[in-house]
């Protein structure tokens, strides 16, 4: 009798092979250690069926399954066991796929509220300064109606207006006369043009047309106390400083020493002595004046002796009353006349009619073709008969 007892099939324990138990585990533990080292990638859009598909679906369930499974070799669960290790893995990623996707929304969500409430605000900074500039316009119109235009006092000028650009700027040296002398008078023209009557305003805008230093240091010093003075006072003292001593003399000794010289016409002449007229007569009162007799009178000394004569014979200076400008008209169309060229007569011409002369070689030819149409000789001008530079007669000479 047998002491072995038969066991029943389904009570058998399945064979197993060792090796390939290690190889399973070696491979789960490297899995492990892949899956710590490297970050989760991110699912691909396939994930959700390869979840859903039959081959990664739970066989647990199903009890077929379940003895198919007991009698599949150990690679076989093998498989199986990294099939369900991945699948929990693409579950975990899946999982944070979605929390990624719902906070980006969020974010999303987050960024469009607030760029609306940018919105809303700079649209209420925009009314707030759209109100701000109407009140501001207002304001200012307001203003402007409410302001009265400033009038100056009868006679004065507003300065703060006023262009003195358009005067005569004085560059010339100290204590010259004549360019002084002259930059004054274009200063009071200057005055006379622009209307300015009152004699502050006169000193306060003559400030502005010295470029020169000496007067520049007086007009620092002095134009102060003269802007309750009068304009009179303010030039005469301004003269006393400018000018030297006895200038007036000067320029009476220069009317005085006049001379025309060989080259200049009465007119250069004239205007010469006219502008030491007007320089000297400048703010001159009563007999301390030049007139125009007394400067005829010099200018009549120093004109060459033919004029003089004219002006004798007229007895200009006579006149009564006596005026410069018919004096100045007659002796220019007197110095015009002499200096006018007189026209002296030419040779005579002679009316005899010469022939024209012709030249030596035309002249020969002439003579040989007129022997020529008589039958003649060139050189005995005789009918021989010789050829040309042959005959022996005597050269014909008449």
């Amino acid at each position: 009798m047998s002491t072995r007892g038969n066991t029943a099939a389904n009570k058998l324990v399945p064979l197993s092979d060792p090796k390939a138990i290690l190889r399973a585990g070696n491979a789960e533990r490297r899995c492990a250690a892949l899956l710590q080292d490297q970050p989760i990638a991110p699912l691909l859009s396939h994930t959700s069926a390869l979840l859903n598909s039959p081959s990664m679906a739970d066989t647990g369930n199903n009890p077929n399954d379940r003895s198919a499974d007991r009698n599949q070799t150990t690679d076989s669960s093998d498989l199986a066991t990294t099939k369900d290790w991945f699948k929990k893995a693409l579950k975990v990623q899946n999982a944070s796929i979605i929390q990624a996707q719902e906070d980006r929304q969020q974010v999303i969500k987050d960024r469009r509220a607030n760029h609306k409430l940018f919105l809303a605000a700079h649209q209420d900074n925009s009314n707030c300064i759209s109100r701000l500039e109407d009140l501001l316009l207002a304001m200012n119109i307001k203003k402007k109606g409410d302001a009265q235009p400033v009038q100056t006092e009868p006679g004065r000028v507003d300065l703060q207006k006023f262009r003195t650009s358009n005067g005569l700027t004085y560059h010339r040296p100290f204590q010259e006369i004549e360019p002084f002398l002259r930059w004054i008078h274009k200063v009071q023209i200057f005055f006379g043009t622009k209307d300015v009557l009152n004699s502050a305003d006169k000193i306060k805008i003559f400030g502005n047309l010295i470029a020169e230093t000496n007067l520049q240091s007086f007009y620092a010093n002095k134009a102060t106390r003269f802007l309750t003075e009068s304009w009179e006072e303010f030039k005469a003292c301004l003269f006393d400083f400018a000018l030297p001593t006895n200038w007036q003399s000067g320029l009476q000794r220069q009317v005085r020493k006049l001379e025309m010289s060989p080259t200049e016409t009465f007119l250069n002449y004239s205007t010469r002595a006219r502008t030491l007229q007007s320089l000297f007569n400048f703010d001159a009162i009563g007999s301390a004046r030049l007139g125009n007799l007394q400067l005829a009178q010099f200018l009549a000394y120093s004109l060459p002796d033919k004029l003089q004569n004219r002006v004798n014979e007229c007895q200009l200076l006579e006149v009564v009353p006596f005026a410069y400008g018919p004096l100045e008209k007659q002796l220019n169309a007197s110095f015009l006349a002499l200096q006018r060229p007189t026209k002296t007569p030419g040779p005579p011409r002679s009316t005899t009619n010469v022939a024209p002369s012709l030249a030596c070689d035309e002249f020969v030819w002439r003579v040989h073709l007129y022997l020529d149409s008589q039958g003649l000789c060139h050189f005995c001008k005789k009918h021989c008969g010789s050829a040309a530079g042959a005959c022996p007669g005597v050269v014909f000479q008449t």
